[in-house]
């Protein structure tokens, strides 16, 4: 049966599990959180050396994993088996239709004693096979690249602020701004980026201050500051900041800096020629967190209807030419610094 990942976690936290779990998809980090929750609570303590074996695809077969299902607990009655980086293992990495049946046979005759659960990174069944139709019909599936786990960009923030709230903990709106905006919509590395912040507070509050503390970034040259001299206007602190982005390409690649720049001049151009001054309107309209609703009124007045579309003809041009689509011989230093110079003093 196929579960969302919010199904599957309200089930376990009322002790309800299935025998069988396929856990798969490019969202690794509900992978992660579910099979996390089994590893750690599922066998008491005691029992862990006998009855919790965690194996990896790579390392192991489909024979080697069903032997082992097939087999009791002991001084326990039930077992726990979690195949972490189960793309690797024989069976998902090409069709076999031996190796198939395998698991085929065993979804329709379990051990009742066992629980087995497959975890696929970035690896999803064909929903037309045998196998799939089988884990469907006998297992729980996640599939975390739905469209029903998916967690898009103007979610993130009160994403975050739920998962936080589980452990107690709550976060600043601008310690929520920086770090989506400087990481992105990477779920796992927000989870990894809020353990290292949560771990060197004292507090149950998450501060701007710890987000650049421990997370490494930029006190002066970050996305959430490069949007923030947007809104402004202010031409001197968005050059030094496009400076650094230039030096640091790696980090900031011009593409990505392109498309930030034309999200959020497309979202600016819509509020402007609404005239959307509310910024709960202007939260639904664009889709973007209240708190920077409220930058969105400020930055309307810094800007004419007639210099947002120029803007974004300018940003177009960029994009076609750091494509390859339209010759201009120059690099990204100073293609950037074309766009600054047409945003400001156009």
């Amino acid at each position: 049966m196929i579960q969302t990942y919010n199904q599957i976690i309200k089930n376990l936290s009322e002790d309800k599990y299935s025998k069988i779990y396929l856990l798969m998809g490019e969202e690794t980090f509900f992978i992660k959180k579910i099979s996390q929750i089994f590893e750690k609570n599922f066998i008491d303590q005691q029992n862990k050396s006998f009855n919790q074996e965690i194996v990896y695809g790579r390392d192991t077969t489909i024979e080697n994993i069903l032997n082992s299902c097939k087999s009791f607990p002991m001084m326990s009655d039930k077992k726990l088996i979690i195949v972490k980086e189960a793309q690797e293992l024989d069976v998902f990495k090409r069709s076999n239709e031996i190796k198939n049946n395998l698991i085929i046979n065993y979804l329709s005759n379990i051990n009742p004693t066992t629980t087995l659960i497959f975890c696929l990174n970035n690896k999803t069944l064909d929903k037309r096979g045998k196998l799939y139709k089988a884990f469907n019909e006998f297992s729980c599936v996640l599939d975390s690249s739905s469209k029903e786990n998916k967690i898009y960009d103007n979610q993130l923030p009160s994403w975050i602020s739920k998962e936080l709230s589980k452990t107690g903990i709550t976060i600043n709106d601008d310690a929520l701004l920086i770090l989506t905006e400087n990481i992105g919509n990477n779920l796992e590395k927000i989870d990894n980026a809020l353990d290292k912040v949560s771990s060197n507070i004292e507090s149950k509050k998450i501060t701007k201050e710890d987000i650049i503390k421990y997370v490494g970034i930029n006190r002066e040259y970050n996305l959430f500051e490069f949007q923030d001299s947007l809104i402004e206007r202010n031409s001197i602190k968005c050059g030094k900041i496009m400076n650094y982005f230039t030096s640091n390409e790696k980090k900031f690649p011009i593409q990505q800096l392109i498309i930030y720049m034309f999200s959020f001049f497309s979202k600016l151009l819509i509020v402007k020629s609404k005239n959307i001054t509310n910024p709960d309107n202007i939260s639904s309209e664009i889709s973007v967190h209240p708190y920077v609703a409220r930058s969105y009124v400020k930055a309307m007045h810094n800007y004419t209807l007639n210099e947002l579309f120029l803007i974004i003809k300018f940003i177009k041009e960029l994009d076609l030419i750091s494509k390859g689509l339209k010759q201009l011989k120059t690099d990204s230093k100073a293609l950037m610094g074309q766009i600054i110079y047409k945003i400001f003093y156009r």
